[in-house]
């Protein structure tokens, strides 16, 4: 059964890759703004070099990072160039056969050894977010505070072995048990998590290897990314920083740069106890004039396959993009009405482990340039959710039972922006505007974003959010009274559901999130 899907991967990406166009990269203020962190090498884009680290916060901040190996540490990596025999170092044994008679200095330059070996740092993000809902009492609101603490240690002994390790530290200043909607306690305090640990070496400078667990993105959507196969959890494209931890992986990358291919193997070790639980996942990147083109496969056991592709291009003054996936044998249990919470009638429990289930994203960005020096980044995006739900009558059930997704519940979504980075005089300021919707439900969601940088290190962000619209999946409220359950309640129906419900469940919409945040690069 494998082999026989990943046959069939080999088959449809080759189909798709002779047939399609190809995928340029995303713009590299989205990964700046919205916490996209990958240790991939840097892709070539369509049109113009793929940005470095520094490149990236001159786009958000206006100003080229001061220490070159913060793009190291977030995001960038050093990918060697095999067509360039001279520089390969040479080893200590040809230096003896060579009968030459030098410094410590000059043979460690030609072994390609650092004279900077570690390098110790870290981010300090602090906030303080706050929640007001569209009833109750505005003091009683709840207000919430994960502040962040990352610290690393990056050692490079030489330009061909790097290991890297990031730890992370969570405090909430009110460390009491908080208690959520849905009557699930909800930790505080202080935790720590281990967020990279990671070796990475080349083989005869061919194949790029990086074992352990790294962070990693695929896809080219800016608020959805289908594609994104490898992550356990989804980003959430409206956050500062993109706080999933990485992934447990061995990760293979055969750069051919002379034609623009990169090829990409992946063991997926992530929560594998067994040797059959080790999932696999395949990616080629391929760049054809400005566009480029990337076909992605994940399959593991117990999981559903997974195929798609993404591409970005230019046509005049516009960036395209465009992902498709389609995932088969889904296993997870779907549901459809008539359903009822008074009294409780569950909905129908069906699977789709027989169908194949598409996702979709396209978007488009212009950029309108209103001065010698500054541009208006406008931008618009779809997503078509195949998995998602176009009753709404389903929400209350979903929300009650721990199926509620956000931004991937429904199956119409829409999204505008518009971001300026150092607009006029204000060379340290960043200022984004978004609206996403969710046009099933015709609820929606709009935000502004403002960031500065102070004191060459120091970042601070502020944030405003409004809810408005239908009382959908982003103004979603819940008013239930109790129910009576003397007589049990009906199969299908959750013991915690059936908790809530003797309780009665009153859950205000929300109106408007505001947020402050402090962020240091040390």
């Amino acid at each position: 059964m494998m082999s026989g899907r990943l046959a069939a991967a080999a088959g449809i990406a080759a189909a798709i890759l002779a047939a399609a166009p190809a995928h340029a990269s995303e713009d590299p203020r989205d990964d700046l703004f919205f916490g996209g962190e990958e240790e991939e090498p840097a892709r070539p884009s369509a049109g113009r070099p793929a940005p470095s680290g520094d490149e990236r916060d001159a786009a958000f901040f206006g100003e080229p990072s001061i220490d070159e190996r913060d793009a190291a540490f977030f995001g960038g990596e050093d990918v060697i160039d095999a067509s360039a025999p001279s520089d390969r170092p040479v080893t200590s044994d040809e230096l003896q056969e060579e009968g030459r008679l030098l410094s410590g200095d000059e043979i460690e330059r030609r072994m390609g050894l650092r004279e900077n070996k570690l390098d110790v740092g870290g981010n300090l993000f602090l906030r303080m977010n706050y929640a007001a809902s569209s009833k109750g009492i505005p003091e009683t609101f709840p207000v919430d505070s994960p502040n962040l603490l990352d610290l690393y240690l990056d050692a490079r002994p030489s330009d061909r072995l790097r290991a890297f390790v990031r730890g992370r530290v969570t405090h909430w200043f009110d460390d009491t048990e908080q208690v959520t909607d849905l009557g699930l306690a909800q930790e505080r305090g202080t935790r720590g998590a281990l967020d990279q640990l990671w070796l990475k070496f080349d083989v005869e400078r061919t194949v790029f290897v990086t074992a352990g667990r790294q962070s990693i993105r695929w896809g080219v959507g800016r608020f959805w990314n289908p594609t994104d196969f490898v992550n356990v959890a989804r980003r959430d494209p409206l956050a500062v920083l993109d706080e999933r931890l990485g992934v447990s992986l061995l990760k293979l990358h055969v750069p051919v740069e002379a034609s623009g291919w990169n090829l990409y193997g992946i063991a997926n070790l992530e929560n594998a106890s067994r040797l059959d639980q080790i999932g696999g996942a395949f990616r080629v990147e391929k760049l054809i004039g400005t566009t480029e083109v990337s076909v992605s496969t994940a399959v593991r056991k117990d999981q559903p396959f997974l195929i798609g592709a993404d591409v970005s291009f230019p046509v005049g003054l516009f960036d395209l993009r465009a992902e498709v996936a389609l995932s088969h044998g889904d296993e997870r249990l779907f549901f459809r009405g008539p359903v009822s919470l008074s009294p409780p009638t569950p909905p129908t429990v069906y699977t789709r482990e027989d169908e194949w289930i598409p996702q979709a994203v396209v978007g488009a960005e212009v950029a309108i340039a209103y001065s010698e020096e500054d541009s208006l980044s406008l931008g618009a995006e779809y997503f078509y959710n195949g998995a998602g739900y176009d009753d709404t009558d389903l929400y209350p059930w979903l929300f009650l039972s721990g199926n509620f997704t956000p931004l991937y519940l429904g199956k119409h979504y829409a999204a505008l922006y518009a971001s300026a980075a150092a607009p006029g005089s204000w060379n340290d300021t960043t200022l984004i505007a978004s609206l996403l919707s969710n046009l099933g439900d015709g609820s929606f969601l709009s935000r502004f974003d403002y960031r500065v940088r102070l004191l060459t290190f120091l970042d601070v962000n502020a944030f405003v959010a409004w809810h408005f619209g239908s009382r959908g999946e982003m103004h979603f409220g819940l008013d239930l009274p109790k129910v009576d359950l003397t007589g049990g309640a009906p199969p299908g129906v959750p013991p915690a559901m059936v908790e809530a419900l003797a309780e009665g469940v009153s859950i205000a919409p929300p109106l408007v999130d505001v947020g402050v945040g402090a962020q240091l690069r040390f």
